[in-house]
């Protein structure tokens, strides 16, 4: 009888599978570094990038509406009443005066120690569709004036802009007008439309026209003052931050002891200036959306993420005195959002100077 033998069975060593564990370990952590780097590089990117959009949005309207401002910039801080109101119906101010201290205050442009003051907000006027228009006395009363509008009827709160007699006044009422059909009357906050009906009949009387329904007329325009405006955001004590508590205000950072502070997740806002009353009486002008009701609600909201609390000002000349043909503008965001890997990821600051077009106004 034949006898088969067992055949020889062999396997693993202990000394190769500690071998072959320890290489498996090392791929192992390789493949998890590589897996995060991506996964920081990715929050990275989205960080920068959504920064970088919030910027580049908020810098590209502003720089339109900036270049066909028709005003000189006027600096603003972003502090504001709860009706966000330019005065009151006793002291009825549009909110370019600069005797207003309810909302939106102007800040001096004028440097300090040579230095260029920033501040939060920028104000300027922008000529509106319909512009330019034609402005008549009416024939149905000598302190009236009309203006034919077919579509593009000025509201109040716009401001009438009459170069030729260097007049300009803000609108607090329109009114349609029995004198002549697609016509109004408009009504000015310092009576000033009774002066332009005055030169106008004048006129018509030196020219010897008897009917001042087809007599001299003069060019208009009509603006609206808009205000961009960086508001909340919160204060976050970090030792490299860019802003020190002084007497209860944030302020650049120099030299200064204490606790520093940097500035993230504010909003830029577009204001305009609107009026409380359509109907021209007891009512007051305010920054809102554009319509008569006050709800203290911006026109838009332009960009988010702002860590930049006081980005405009307005840059000097070689002579040390503010160059009011520019708006500085040094703009940076921060989406919070996507920081959750211990990584800040704002944009590269935008630091520019943007000049206004054309200049048709001589209040700003």
């Amino acid at each position: 009888m034949k006898i088969l033998s067992k055949q020889h069975e062999s396997g693993f060593t202990a000394a190769e599978m500690v071998v072959s564990t320890m290489i498996m370990a090392i791929l192992g952590i390789v493949f998890l570094n590589v897996l995060n780097s991506g996964m920081i590089l990715y929050a990275k990117n989205t960080a920068v990038n959504s920064g970088h959009e919030e910027a580049r949005q908020g810098v590209n309207r502003f720089t339109r509406d900036l270049h066909a401002a028709v005003s000189v910039p006027q600096l603003r801080n972003n502090t504001h009443d709860s009706t966000y109101s330019c005065g009151s119906a006793g002291a009825l101010y549009d909110c370019g005066d600069t005797q207003n201290t309810n909302s939106f205050v102007v800040v001096s442009s004028a440097p300090v120690n040579g230095v260029a003051p920033t501040a939060a907000g920028v104000s300027f006027q922008n000529v509106l569709s319909g512009s330019p228009d034609y402005v008549w006395q009416d024939p149905a009363g000598n302190n009236l004036i009309m203006i034919k509008d077919p579509g593009d009827t000025p509201q109040a709160g716009m401001r009438l802009i009459v170069p030729f007699w260097s007049i300009e006044d803000a609108i607090v009422k329109t009114q349609n007008t029995n004198s002549a059909a697609n016509h109004h009357n408009i009504f000015l906050l310092n009576s000033k439309d009774a002066t332009v009906a005055t030169n106008l009949g004048n006129n018509g009387r030196r020219f010897g026209q008897s009917s001042f329904s087809v007599g001299p007329y003069a060019l208009t325009y009509y603006t609206s003052r808009v205000l961009y405006v960086v508001e909340g955001g919160t204060y976050i004590a970090d030792s490299q931050g860019s802003w020190v508590l002084s007497g209860g205000q944030y302020v650049a950072y120099t030299n200064q002891s204490g606790q520093r502070y940097r500035f993230e997740n504010g909003v830029l806002n577009m204001y305009k200036q609107c009026y409380s009353s359509s109907s021209g009486q007891n009512g007051y002008f305010f920054w809102g959306d554009g319509n008569s009701s006050p709800t203290a609600k911006p026109a838009a909201t332009v960009a988010r993420y702002i860590s930049s609390p006081q980005p405009f000002y307005v840059p000097l000349n070689s002579g040390g005195s503010p160059d009011t043909r520019y708006v500085g503008v040094r703009l940076s965001t921060r989406d919070p959002s996507t920081s959750n890997r211990g990584y800040q990821g704002t944009a590269a600051l935008l630091d520019t100077q943007i000049d206004y077009r054309s200049r048709i106004c001589l209040i700003q």
